[in-house]
């Protein structure tokens, strides 16, 4: 659970104005951001390029940033400060969140929250917010990635209902045919993300409290062995032990088509966690993937893992905005 109560950010209206950042990595798909910005448009959002939201910087070993980090974070945290912008929407991940976590300040997002929207290295961002502030955060498709990840009509539905609709919890689009690995039922707060970023949080002040939580990860085009060695690393500082479940996002390889999964991944996945005693199951529609799910970082689900050899099913419980 977070540190701060939880708060749920104020829903997005037409004609809201949306700060779109690049925190991480620098943009490489102008024409996947074009695209991203006209949806929003669309939408009836005002979205609008924060200063350094295109700049570039090559660090020698990290490859091109987007900027410096002085400059990146000076992006965010005018979003983050000023109540003209109504949400924060990240243009893509890659890596350089959690060079700036140190210096974010949280408190006028926990004053007056606001969906902040990303994935993969955002991960630290949507972590760090919750632990801070207590904010629930949006784990999903980005404007510079939300044409090729989120293109199905139904997972964009859900990506605009979950910061949109104040009533209703969004209902997860059925798709593909998730796969049990232990077990039952539960219901928890979802916390996690990318698997790499939920790692390298241990151990820092943004480290990913499991207690009575569904941890849900994902990453993409790390070796079995990496996963094996990550899984492992969960396991023996207690954080999957400690979850009531855990829900399992897309692993793909480079040599496996995209949304499809690896013999070689899923055999470790069953090894490292088929002990645990809470409900675990994998295979489902979101992280690297075409047509990913959006996961409120926050907000409260169930998941439903019948006996194996039936289908898994998550479903959220509650509105992800007010």
């Amino acid at each position: 659970m977070p540190t701060a109560a939880k708060r749920r950010p104020k829903a997005l209206h037409k004609g809201d104005r949306i700060a779109v950042v690049s925190p991480a990595s620098a943009v490489r798909a102008k024409q996947s951001l074009d695209a991203g910005i006209a949806r929003l448009r669309r939408l009836g959002f005002r979205p609008q390029l924060m200063p350094h939201a295109l700049a570039s910087l090559d660090y020698p070993s990290k490859g091109q940033l987007a900027g410096s980090d002085d400059d990146r974070l000076a992006d965010l945290q005018a979003a983050i400060s000023d109540p003209q912008w109504r949400g924060i929407f990240c243009t893509r991940g890659g890596y350089g969140v959690t060079r700036l976590l140190e210096r974010i300040d949280f408190a006028p997002l926990r004053k007056d929250p606001k969906p902040v929207l990303g994935y993969s290295d955002i991960t630290a961002l949507l972590a760090a917010q919750w632990k801070s502030a207590g904010v629930v955060g949006f784990h999903g498709p980005m404007v510079a990635t939300t044409e090729k990840f989120a293109s199905g009509r139904d997972c964009a539905a859900l990506q605009d209902a979950l910061v949109t609709d104040t009533r209703h919890a969004p209902e997860l689009p059925r798709m593909g045919t998730p796969h049990v690995i232990c077990p039952g039922q539960s219901e928890g707060v979802l916390v996690g993300g990318n698997l790499s970023l939920v790692v390298a949080l241990i151990g820092t002040p943004w480290e990913i409290d499991t207690h009575g939580a569904i941890l849900f990860l994902e990453d993409v085009d790390e070796a079995p062995y990496s996963i094996d060695r990550m899984l492992t690393q969960l396991l023996q500082t207690g954080a999957l032990r400690h979850a009531r479940g855990v829900v399992l996002g897309d692993f793909h390889l480079d040599e496996t088509p995209l949304a499809s999964e690896s013999p070689r991944v899923v055999r470790v996945l069953r090894d490292r966690l088929s002990a645990l005693s809470c409900p675990v199951a994998h295979g489902f529609p979101f992280g690297h993937r075409p047509r990913a799910w959006t996961l409120p970082f926050g907000g409260r689900a169930r998941l439903d893992a019948g006996d194996e050899g039936k289908p898994a099913a998550l479903v959220l419980l509650e509105p992800a905005v007010v």
